[in-house]
């Protein structure tokens, strides 16, 4: 028998499985499908699901058949950023925008604005407001949609929606739910005046449950062609990142992460909740880990979107060439160049503004300076955030498609001055989502994490 982990990533959908004797399947993978509508990228949960079930279906038929049934699932999605509003029947209602993306008018007054952003919400939350977050979407749902937010039974994430088409059940993963930024981080307690303002009902919002909590049992036919192993247990992931950075700790104790893809997200595991307000003014998230007494403090930059931007404008996309000019050229003196990255959560603003390009500079020095800037920001955030968890910012494990290109974690390791460990898992969310599942259901196997999953039951207001 084998064990199946699901990916819901920003670009491809992947799936990874795991035998019961441990052993680690090849992935597969399928774009992710989008909407355009009006010049921005939607996602559609409905197509995602069925390009997922798909998937799902002929990695069973082909990578997997030799192992046998299914006898257990766990999927983890990108983040509750991206949620989407369903009907009392399950069905979504209406795709969400690309979570990198904003529109074009704030729905929101200025008065909720401002308590959503205040330290004092910060406390409760552990989380700053930002244009893509749960009050803002569902804002522009009632003012461009309300016959949508009229139907509106359910506010779920990708992951949440596809556990339901699986099991029946609504549930989500902690560090999705809290999110939303409606929900106590320490308590898991709906914040219900916040919620009233936003014109949301706690029972709006999937059940929650801590990484490994069984979320229901997979119906026959939810993954047609797929034989099963008896009653298998649709086992909880949730947020990718999270995910991905339980697979790393259990490996090896890892408590500094980056993980990169369209995002680079730095991670410190911390056994306590401080939000000090040293974190607030940096946006520093804080999230709910893998046990029911972590914490992960979080910040994200589009490190994979700079790249991607580079490539285009200087390389026609061809990333080789890219990261061969980065490796050929040296840190040289100080060109004039300035570099500034812009706030992520503007909806008028790019990635980045350059300025001071003086004649002759190559391309190679623009993508240098660039990715200079990248990596000093992110080393001071880093180094708040080792702060903050009283831990010193000691070795970083790194996981993602752009720590396996040797020039740009060399890169990284000469800007940062600390010791690397590049952790080269082809798929790491999928992969640990599928061990997740594993271990939820043969609890006593070689390998499993030093990690009670009897104790991750559910948890917060029922």
């Amino acid at each position: 028998m084998w064990f199946l982990g699901i990916d819901i990533g920003t670009t491809h959908l992947k799936t990874v499985g795991v035998t019961d004797e441990g052993t680690v399947l090849p992935a597969g993978r399928i774009r992710t499908p989008t909407v355009t509508r009006d010049g921005l990228t939607f996602h559609d949960a409905e197509e995602v699901w069925a390009r997922t079930s798909e998937l799902v279906a002929r990695y069973a038929a082909t990578t997997a058949h030799p192992h046998g049934a299914l006898a257990g699932v766990c999927v983890a999605s990108f983040g509750q950023e991206e949620a989407v509003p369903v009907d009392a029947r399950g069905q979504a209602l209406h795709p969400s925008l690309a979570w990198w993306q904003n529109p074009p008018r704030t729905a929101l007054d200025p008065d909720t604005v401002e308590l959503l952003d205040s330290y004092e919400h910060y406390t409760a939350t552990g989380m700053r407001h930002r244009p893509a977050q749960t009050p803002e979407r569902t804002a522009q749902l009632r003012a461009t949609q309300p016959e949508v937010w009229r139907s509106t039974a359910r506010w779920a994430d990708f992951g949440s929606f596809a556990v339901h088409r699986m099991t029946g059940r609504w549930t989500s993963a902690v560090a999705q739910l809290t999110h939303s930024q409606c929900f106590d981080l320490a308590t898991l307690e709906p914040l219900t005046d916040v919620m009233w303002r936003l014109d949301l009902r706690p029972e709006m919002f999937p059940e929650p449950l801590m990484v490994g909590a069984v979320a229901g049992t997979l119906h026959p036919d939810a993954l047609p062609g797929v034989p099963l192993a008896g009653e298998v247990p649709v086992v909880t992931g949730g947020h990718d990142q999270v995910v991905a950075a339980h697979g790393v700790h259990r490996a090896g104790g890892a408590r500094v992460l980056d993980s990169i893809g369209t995002s680079e997200y730095l991670m410190v595991a911390s056994d306590v909740y401080a939000p000090e307000r040293r974190a607030w003014e940096l946006g520093i998230d804080h999230s709910r880990s893998w046990s029911a007494q972590g914490y992960l403090l979080g910040s994200a930059t589009p490190t994979g979107k700079v790249v991607q931007l580079l490539a285009d404008l200087f390389y026609d996309g061809d990333f080789d060439a890219l990261f061969a000019a980065l490796a050929a050229q040296p840190p040289g003196p100080d060109t004039g160049m300035h570099v500034v990255l812009a706030d992520p959560d503007a909806s008028d603003e790019g990635l980045l503004s350059i300025s001071g390009l003086a004649p002759g500079l190559r391309a190679a020095d623009v993508v240098r300076h660039a990715l200079d800037r990248v990596a000093d920001h992110t080393r001071t955030v880093l180094g708040e955030m080792c702060a903050l968890a009283g831990i010193r910012p000691c070795t970083v494990a790194l996981t993602g498609s752009l720590w396996r290109r040797p020039e740009m974690a060399a890169h990284r390791q000469a800007r940062w001055g600390v010791p690397l460990d590049v952790r080269t898992v082809p798929e790491p969310v999928a992969e640990s989502a599928a061990r997740i599942a594993r271990d939820a259901v043969l609890p006593g196997a070689a390998g499993a994490p030093p990690l009670n999953f009897a104790e991750n039951k559910e948890v917060g207001p029922q």
